[in-house]
């Protein structure tokens, strides 16, 4: 069996488990790579693959640039593409197509951990002033508040139906298709009434509309969110930025526990919730410190200029 017939094979299987069609092609576009490079370097039947092969791939994505840019792919772009390759052998092991196990050979390079930032409360006033009083306005502003009062991610914000809302929740799709309940304050509630009474009528189910009146996309979304960027001049603005801003807000302001937030965002595994206890934990010591620092006690000033 060739590689490229054990990767069509392994699609087939995606499909067929009823993954989403993006999980689907974000598994087509990195193994599909990995395909390439092996066959260019003489390796086209899967019996013919060993573990040094994968690692020199793995040393290969250490160098290789992202797309129309100069610098090289990061640690976590490169793990990525290393996970979604080790699901592939699984899949190849599992079924007998690979007679030696080399996904639990393989080594997942580690990955950067950046601190994450969040929206001063200035900011977050500034980016809902500046979306606008008129139609479109009241649509941005809607958005807007979902994602920072709710911490609804792209796709779900975009999926949102007109019989998803009620006057006490969202009801959302998240990853792998799973429907959940997401709880709105007064402010949101406001915000979706307010639109709804400039919103078109359509045939269409989904709530929020282009100025086309159909659906609105999440590559829809995101220019919104970058004409709002230029506009406001908050230039590390993004759509998972304003999550992380309602995730980190929701414990600095103790509305919730951990659990809940968990359900809130739609996280499978708890620990990627609990990654906020300590964004939220550096936030609460720089929104509280009243105490005086070393330096603060001492009783000497700088040097003067002469």
């Amino acid at each position: 069996m060739t590689l490229t017939q054990a990767f069509d094979l392994f699609i087939l299987d995606q499909r067929l488990r009823g993954n989403t069609d993006k999980t689907i092609k974000g598994y087509q576009g990195f193994i599909r790579l990995f395909v390439e490079y092996l066959a260019a370097h003489g390796v086209e039947l899967l019996a013919s693959l060993e573990l040094q092969h994968v690692q020199q791939y793995q040393l290969h994505l250490d160098t290789r640039k992202c797309e129309n840019k100069l610098q090289p792919l990061t640690r976590r772009t490169v793990r990525t593409y290393m996970k979604h390759i080790r699901i592939f052998l699984v899949f190849c092991y599992a079924e007998g197509y690979l007679t030696e196990p080399l996904h639990l050979k393989m080594k997942i390079p580690r990955a950067e951990k950046p601190f994450i930032e969040i929206l001063t409360d200035e900011e977050a006033e500034r980016l809902l002033n500046a979306c606008g009083t008129h139609a479109l306005g009241r649509r941005d502003y809607a958005i807007v508040s979902l994602m920072l009062d709710c911490g609804l991610r792209l796709s779900e914000v975009a999926g949102i139906t007109i019989r998803g809302i009620t006057e006490i929740y969202v009801k959302v799709t998240g990853k792998g298709r799973k429907e959940r309940i997401v709880p709105i304050g007064t402010k949101v509630r406001e915000a979706l009434n307010a639109y709804m009474q400039v919103r078109p009528h359509s045939q269409y189910k989904q709530l929020f509309l282009s100025v086309h009146e159909t659906p609105l996309t999440t590559s829809g979304i995101v220019q919104m969110l970058k004409r709002l960027k230029h506009r406001t001049e908050i230039w590390r603005l993004h759509a998972h930025f304003l999550r992380h801003t309602f995730a980190t807000n929701f414990l600095l302001h103790d509305l919730g526990d951990i659990y809940e937030l968990s359900r809130i965002l739609g996280h499978a595994d708890i620990k990627t919730t609990e990654g906020y206890l300590q964004v939220a934990s550096y936030y609460k010591l720089l929104t509280n410190r009243t105490r005086q620092t070393y330096l603060d006690k001492k009783a000497t000033s700088p040097p003067s200029c002469v």
